[in-house]
């Protein structure tokens, strides 16, 4: 009996555990997203304007560098949607357009 009572406890205690790691990940997470989503829209002003001075090379660079960060943005939405938030890249959107 000792030994089921002592099972129970650890099991409750480490289910407590497990729930409260989940909000500062979905706050790192979203400080995260909105961080790429910013350095897409520089990158992207970046990129038009080295193919208006014609410096192709460099503009390929960015490009990269713009794939790379949707990579992450999608990689963060797809962390955000397990968590439970909604549409996470549309919010992340809004929030940089609030402040």
């Amino acid at each position: 009996m000792k030994k089921l009572t002592l099972f129970a406890v650890a099991a409750l205690f480490s289910f407590a555990s497990f729930a409260q790691t989940t909000n500062p990940d979905k706050r790192e997470d979203m400080k995260d997203m909105r961080k790429d989503v910013k350095d897409v829209r520089k990158d992207k002003v970046a990129r038009r304007k080295e193919v208006k001075e014609g410096d192709k090379a460099e503009a390929k660079a960015i490009n990269k560098d713009i794939k790379a960060d949707k990579k992450d943005i999608r990689h963060d939405a797809k962390d955000l949607k397990k968590d439970g938030v909604k549409h996470p890249v549309r919010r992340a959107k809004r929030q940089i357009r609030r402040h």
